[in-house]
């Protein structure tokens, strides 16, 4: 036993590219799986036990998106911003907002919380994926990178089937009680392992790293905000929407699942593609199989279409967002940690008005028209994509 404490010990003074990447997987499956995603998985339960309603619900969502808007403006804007100090406060935020959502505290509590998870997943998300590729990049094995993006994947994976059996044998609320404890356990491992690599660094030379800045990305940010508001209706409203079809509260936490298990070899797989075809190619590529499912549980009836696209949402958001970065990086890392947080921030915007947009039409509004309208903007989004691919010739 002494000798296994020992050996623990050393792996965090002295993390190896496994020990780093497991720490990023962690870190994206609490903040992001589970701060932002949980809320999908617990709302038709959330409904049903009189909670909340499809507006409502939608508010909250919004409130989320906006807090992560905030937090991603707040990384691209930060000038001289400690990563681990950052990470660590991300951390705690993540942990104690789900746990409190645990709390029948009311819809204006709610909201605030909501709010600030969103700041949190925003900071969390930003500064691990900072400091993981770095240290990656350091070590020479940026391949490990694959096992941090399925961080989000499994998040999903794990608050689809932990909502799920809430559904058996407990509430919503102990649903996100139970995530909360599940959130904290991980903090801990990322905290331990990621936080002092994230120790503020010299700052780069401005001599020899002229034009650190990188170059303009306005059309690629403009792209990546359409991408936001394509995916969120279906990443929000899916269980909700197979509930109307499926009947059971169990069938349509399966579509969320589909969506999670789908989503852990995306990135890789994006990844893999693009060493072949090109970055532009394979981001366009995804982008346009994206608006195919989110349309298909809207223009084909039937679960076994509402799967399928629930299997492409799933296979293609974090392969959007991982090749998206990758276009953002440059030398400098200070710098592509607020070129990252800026078309993140363009993420954001787009991921708030798709809530919106649901609330607004209402509790009888249907899913339709924002699903359709959806699909559209991906389809928008690969244009600019290929207008960026033209003019701005990031890769």
């Amino acid at each position: 036993m002494r000798h296994l404490s020992r050996s623990l010990a050393g792996l965090l003074r002295f993390p190896g590219p496994l020990s780093i990447a497991v720490a990023g997987f962690l870190a994206l499956l609490l903040a992001m799986g589970i701060g932002r995603f949980a809320f999908t998985a617990l709302l038709p339960q959330m409904r049903d036990e009189g909670l909340l309603d499809v507006a409502s619900g939608g508010l909250l969502a919004a409130s989320n998106y906006l807090g992560y808007l905030a937090g991603a403006l707040w990384a691209a804007f930060s000038r001289r911003a400690n990563a681990a100090r950052r990470l660590l406060a991300g951390l705690a935020v993540s942990v104690v907002t789900t746990l409190a959502m645990g709390l029948e505290l009311g819809f204006p509590l709610w909201c605030g919380l909501r709010f600030l998870s969103g700041v949190a997943s925003a900071a969390v998300y930003v500064y691990a994926t900072g400091i993981v590729l770095r240290s990656l990049a350091a070590c020479q094995a940026a391949g490990w990178s694959g096992l941090h993006y399925m961080g989000v994947g499994s998040g999903i994976v794990v608050s689809a089937l932990l909502a799920r059996h809430m559904t058996v044998v407990g509430s919503a609320l102990e649903g996100w009680r139970w995530l909360g404890v599940v959130a904290a356990l991980g903090a801990m491992v990322v905290a331990a392992v990621l936080a002092p690599l994230g120790r503020p660094e010299l700052p780069v030379d401005r001599a020899d790293g002229a034009g650190a800045s990188g170059p303009p990305m306005g059309w690629l940010a403009a792209a990546y905000g359409l991408a936001g508001f394509g995916y969120i209706v279906n990443a929000t409203f899916l269980p909700l929407m197979l509930r109307g079809q499926a009947g059971t509260a169990s069938a349509a936490l399966d579509g969320w699942l589909v969506v999670g298990l789908a989503a852990l070899p995306a990135t890789l797989f994006w990844v893999r593609l693009s060493f072949r075809w090109g970055v532009y190619p394979a981001l366009i590529c995804a982008t346009l199989v994206q608006a195919v499912g989110v349309a298909l549980p809207v223009l084909v009836d039937g679960v076994a279409a509402a799967m399928a696209g629930a299997a492409l949402l799933g296979a293609t958001f974090m392969g959007i967002a991982g090749l998206s970065q990758w276009l953002a990086r440059v030398p400098d890392p200070r710098a592509t940690a607020r070129r990252i947080g800026l078309i993140t921030a363009c993420y954001g915007v787009g991921q708030v008005f798709g809530p919106l947009l649901v609330a607004l039409r209402g509790p009888g509004g249907g899913f339709a028209m924002p699903v359709l309208t959806a699909s559209v903007a991906l389809l928008c989004s690969a244009v600019l994509l290929e207008l960026s691919r033209r003019r701005e010739r990031l890769a």
